[in-house]
């Protein structure tokens, strides 16, 4: 679900005194360092003090739940919380906190709908399991719990979570506990349920629960080597108390080789990179510009953040800041493509036309233009529209591909200032951003060298060659509006090419 999500459960069991319901939070990394920041408490307190802010947090956490019946609103009454403190990403802890209420309800239409973290990602489960003494009609959701309770999560990274905010049945309290438990209907979208009694109608059948080798305590994440997890390495060597200059250094370079690894995966700007350099004639000096440029943004934006986090965290949510610096290096690489897109086209509009013989004397010499590229007088020269590059172009595309922050370089930083070494946590964050732009410098380097390979085939293909620039600037262009959309929320978060 990753570091900055939220996990929330609800479980609604209607009764013969009114409804039961188990409500749970599980926070991951950084919303659990936000929650310790604001409590005013480290994150290895001592459990009595943690257990005591959990009490006083869900108070105001049930605050923002809603519960109606037949229109009015009802009043949830706490009966106990429960904390419980596992290990993270890094040195960090996550909570997952529970709280049993009850409300006071008597029959009808009941509605449950919960307001906490409404934009944060994560998993949303509401179950509905009827009780002794309760004969439910009609719910929106059914008795299968999936995540037992956010403590046992399948681990099925392909498989969306759920997203359930609100949940609601008809139900009436019996006068006796019935004999045996009746499933109440599930209304689907696609077919309306017809009007018929309890005895006519199948109970629905519920879906497979996976197995327990396929479960775990924490929610599924998706593959990745470039990420910092829960009893990987460098969380082992950052839990130590002390840690010695050779652990020290493994920790530098594990820093290092993270950052490499999480730029060789999809969506970290190679394919931007690549096809700006390939249609500027950009050189070896360009390459090290942008990954330069990326390293520095990247290091200072994550910093940044890490501040907000640890002093902010009250006002404004980290993840928000993402979505705004986001938007801003989506819209920044738009408006880098669109002006590229535009001169390009303009270029080769205005280019006289190739592609067909003329010829023409250069010093005695007469030769054709049936191709870009060719030579003269003892110089070559090529017909190819000129790039638009310039180091303030350079420094806007390697800005805005470090501008959004990494959650594991967050991670890095967080980790090593709960245990006091702010020094430290710049240091592995430098380490993790060097990772990062020595893959795209590399990535700019292999499209340099690679079209150094065909400076005498462009005779032969002269026209990929004269539309290669314009077809580059777009593919900018289009990652560009991909990026904004993505932050947006316009589209779906995916995992894309480059």
């Amino acid at each position: 679900m990753g570091n900055l999500s939220v996990n929330h459960y609800a479980r609604l069991e209607p009764g013969a005194k009114g409804v039961d319901v188990t409500y749970v939070l599980d926070l991951a990394e950084i919303p659990t360092f936000e929650l310790t920041q604001t409590w005013g408490v480290p994150k290895d307190a001592p459990k009595e003090t943690l257990q005591a802010k959990a009490a006083e947090q869900a108070k105001v956490w049930v605050g923002a739940l809603s519960f109606t019946e037949a229109g009015k609103k009802l009043t949830p009454r706490i009966a106990g919380t429960e904390l419980a403190v596992l290990d993270g990403a890094g040195n960090l802890p996550v909570f997952r906190i529970t709280t049993k209420l009850h409300v006071p309800a008597a029959g009808g239409r009941f509605e449950f709908e919960d307001g906490n973290y409404p934009t944060r990602t994560g998993w949303r489960e509401i179950v509905i399991r009827p009780a002794a003494g309760a004969d439910v009609a009609k719910a929106s959701k059914g008795d299968t719990d999936l995540s037992q309770a956010l403590t046992s999560y399948p681990q099925d990274p392909t498989k969306a979570p759920p997203q359930d905010f609100k949940g609601w049945f008809e139900w009436t309290p019996t006068a006796a506990p019935v004999s045996q438990l009746r499933k109440p209907v599930v209304p689907t979208a696609s077919v309306a349920p017809a009007p018929a009694t309890m005895a006519e109608i199948p109970a629905p059948a519920a879906p497979p629960v996976p197995s327990a080798a396929a479960r775990d305590v924490r929610p599924p994440e998706a593959p990745s080597g470039g990420t910092v997890k829960r009893n990987d390495e460098i969380s082992r060597i950052l839990r130590l108390k002390e840690i010695p200059w050779p652990l020290m250094i493994t920790l530098l370079g594990l820093a290092f080789w993270f950052g490499a690894l999480h730029a060789l995966e999809p969506g970290h700007g190679k394919t931007m990179v690549a096809a700006y350099l390939v249609g500027e004639r950009g050189t070896a000096k360009h390459a090290v510009i942008l990954g330069s440029t990326v390293t520095f943004t990247h290091t200072v934006s994550v910093f940044l953040l890490g501040l907000a986090t640890m002093f902010l965290s009250r006002y404004i949510m980290p993840d928000r800041i993402s979505k705004v610096l986001g938007v801003v290096s989506g819209l920044t690489i738009v408006w880098i493509g669109a002006m590229m897109l535009w001169r390009r086209a303009h270029k080769l509009s205005v280019d006289p036309a190739h592609g067909h013989q003329h010829a023409h004397s250069h010093g005695g010499h007469a030769h054709t233009h049936d191709g870009l590229t060719h030579t003269h007088d003892g110089h070559t020269h090529s017909h190819v529209p000129e790039g638009d590059i310039s180091i303030g172009s350079l420094i806007a595309l390697g800005a805005s591909g470090g501008l959004v922050p990494c959650p594991s370089a967050l991670i890095l930083l967080l980790s090593a200032i709960s245990i006091g070494r702010i020094g430290l946590g710049l240091i592995l964050l430098l380490a993790f951003s060097l990772g990062l732009a020595i893959v795209l410098t590399a990535t700019g380097m292999l499209v340099l060298y690679a079209k150094n390979l065909f400076p005498n085939r462009r005779t032969q293909h002269g026209v990929f060659f004269r539309y290669m620039p314009v077809v580059s600037a777009a593919v900018i262009l289009l990652i560009g509006v991909v990026m904004t959309s993505v932050s947006l929320g316009w589209i779906p978060a995916g995992r894309f090419i480059g």
